[in-house]
C-alpha cells in the first residue's frame, strides 16, 4: 500500500448526525494534500482519525481507514497550547525527542535545526505563557519538525500568523516535502500555497479530490485583500487615550507609545507581525496585564475603575475560544449571555436568525468543546456581542473561519455596532471581507502604533 486509503467512512459523536462522511478518498504519500472547506465540515476530524485520536477518545466510526503500518505520524493541533507539556520550546522539543528514544548525542543538533527551520531560535528559552498565538504555532511546528515523522498533520497551522511569517513556514514545509515527507494540512485559507504542487480535497459535500485545473483555479484566486482606510477625522471623539504608555513582557519591550487615541463608536483594526504585542495591548486595555503610563477609558483613568465596573464597560474576545466558555453546552452559554447581556439588538427573533446564519441553530445540547474550532469561534463572538459592553476588544476573531463564516461574523459585528454605537478594536492577521467593517487601521511596528491611510476631505 502506497497511499492512505479511506472508504465508506462515517464519524459521529454519540448518536448525532455524522460530522464526517467520505465515500472514497486516497491521499498520496510524499506529497502535499490540503483539506479545504468551510468551518465545521470535518477537516480536523479527519486529521484526528488519521492520527489515531478518534475514535479512541470518543465518537463512533464506521468504514475503513488504511494507513501503511511503517508510517510514523505527528499532528499539530488547531490550538497549539493544548499540546505543550513543558515550559519552553527548547524543553518541549527535548521532551518529545526523549520520548522517541532519540540518542542523547543527536538531541541538541535536532533541536537547533528544528528551531532554525521554524524561525524561532530567539524564542527557544521563552516561556510559552509569554508567546503570542502566532509564536506558539511556530513553536508547535518546530516540535513536529524535530520529531522527523513520515506524515505531518497540520490543523490550521497559520491561523494566527501574519503573511510574512506564514510564507516563511510554507517555504519550510516545501523543503520537508521535497525531502520525502507527507504533509496533510487542514486550512480554509489558501493564501501562499500557490507555489506548491499540492492535491486539494474539497470538503464541500460530497468530499472529493479536485482536478488539477480546479485546484489551480482555487490557488490562483487566493490572495490577501488589502484594506484602504482613511485617517481619523478631527471631530472624532476619543474612547481610549494612551499617554506615555509602556508595555513589556519580561525583558522584551512590546509597545512604547507617547500618545495615541482610539476613536469612539468606530471599528479600528490593529495589525502587525506575530509577537509584536497586539494581544498584550488588548489585555492591558481590559485591565488584565500590567503596564506603565496612563490609559484613559471613556474619560476615566483605567486604574481607578473597579474590576466589577470595568467588566461592564469592556468586553474581551480571547484568542482561544475555549478560554471564554463558562458552561458545558451551547444552550447554557446562550442562556448566561441572555441573562447578563445588555445588547438590545438581540431580540428573540434576531438571535434565532443569527444562529441559523452562523450554522449554530438547534445545537443547544452540543457540548461547546465538541464543536469545531470555527464553530467555537462563531459562538464565542456571538456571546460577547450579546453582553453589550460599550467597548469590545476582539483578538483574532476570524481565526479558523472560512470566507463565508468570516463574512457572517463581519456582518454581525457591524449590525451590533450600528445599533448600539459600540467601540470595537480588532486584532487580526486576516483582511478578507473586512473592508466593509473597518473604519480605521493601526499598524504596530517598531514598538509604536501608527494610523494608516490618508486624511479625509
Amino acid at each position: 500500500m502506497h497511499n492512505i486509503e479511506i472508504n465508506n467512512l462515517t464519524f459521529a459523536y454519540q448518536k448525532e448526525h455524522p460530522v464526517l462522511q467520505i465515500d472514497q478518498l486516497s491521499i498520496q504519500l510524499h506529497r502535499f494534500t490540503i483539506l479545504h472547506g468551510p468551518s465545521g465540515s470535518g477537516k480536523s476530524t479527519l486529521l484526528k482519525i488519521i492520527a489515531g485520536f478518534l475514535p479512541r477518545h470518543g465518537g463512533q466510526l464506521n468504514g475503513e481507514v488504511q494507513i501503511p503500518h511503517h508510517l510514523q505520524i505527528a499532528m499539530m493541533f488547531q490550538d497549539p497550547g493544548m499540546q505543550f507539556a513543558l515550559d519552553t520550546p527548547r524543553h518541549e522539543i527535548e521532551f518529545a525527542l526523549e520520548n522517541l528514544q532519540i540518542p542523547s548525542v543527536e538531541i541538541s543538533s535536532r533541536i537547533t535545526a528544528a528551531l532554525k527551520q521554524a524561525g524561532i531560535q530567539h524564542l527557544a528559552d521563552r516561556l510559552f505563557t509569554t508567546l503570542s498565538g502566532g509564536e506558539q504555532q511556530r513553536a508547535a511546528l518546530a516540535v513536529i519538525i524535530a520529531m522527523d515523522a513520515d506524515v505531518l498533520l497540520l490543523d490550521e497551522p497559520f491561523a494566527s500568523l501574519d503573511n510574512h511569517n506564514r510564507q516563511i513556514l510554507i517555504d519550510s514545509l516545501v523543503q520537508l516535502q521535497k525531502a520525502g515527507k507527507t504533509i496533510i494540512i487542514a486550512d480554509h485559507d489558501l493564501t501562499g500555497y500557490h507555489q506548491l504542487v499540492a492535491d486539494i480535497v474539497s470538503f464541500q459535500e460530497p468530499i472529493h479530490r479536485l482536478s488539477h485545473d480546479q485546484a489551480e483555479f482555487l490557488l490562483d484566486q487566493a490572495s490577501t485583500q488589502l484594506i484602504r482606510t482613511p485617517l481619523p477625522r478631527k471631530n472624532d471623539q476619543p474612547a481610549i487615550t494612551l499617554s506615555n504608555y509602556h508595555l513589556q513582557k519580561q525583558d522584551q519591550v512590546l509597545i512604547d507609545q507617547s500618545n495615541l487615541t482610539f476613536m469612539r463608536n468606530r471599528v479600528t483594526l490593529i495589525t502587525g507581525e506575530s509577537g509584536s504585542g497586539k494581544s498584550s495591548l488588548l489585555l492591558s486595555l481590559a485591565g488584565l496585564l500590567n503596564y506603565s503610563g496612563i490609559i484613559t477609558l471613556f474619560k476615566s483613568p483605567l486604574n481607578t475603575i473597579k474590576p466589577k465596573n470595568l467588566g461592564k464597560k469592556v468586553g474581551l474576545v480571547f484568542q482561544r475560544a475555549s478560554d471564554q466558555f463558562l458552561n458545558v453546552t451551547v444552550a447554557e452559554e446562550l442562556s448566561l449571555s441572555r441573562r447578563q447581556g445588555k445588547q438590545t439588538y438581540f431580540t428573540h427573533e434576531r438571535l434565532n436568525s443569527w444562529l441559523k446564519r452562523l450554522g449554530l441553530y438547534k445545537m443547544d445540547d452540543r457540548v461547546v468543546y465538541s464543536l469545531s474550532g470555527g464553530q467555537q469561534k462563531k459562538l464565542q463572538v456571538l456571546l460577547m456581542l450579546m453582553m453589550g459592553q460599550p467597548l469590545l476588544l476582539l483578538d483574532e476573531p476570524f481565526s479558523g473561519l472560512d470566507r463565508q463564516s468570516t463574512a457572517n461574523i463581519v456582518a454581525l459585528i457591524r449590525a451590533c455596532q450600528e445599533h448600539s454605537g459600540i467601540t470595537v478594536l480588532i486584532v487580526s492577521h486576516q483582511f478578507a471581507n473586512l473592508s466593509h467593517l473597518v473604519d480605521y487601521q493601526l499598524l504596530l511596528k517598531n514598538h509604536t502604533l501608527t494610523y494608516q491611510g490618508r486624511n479625509q476631505a
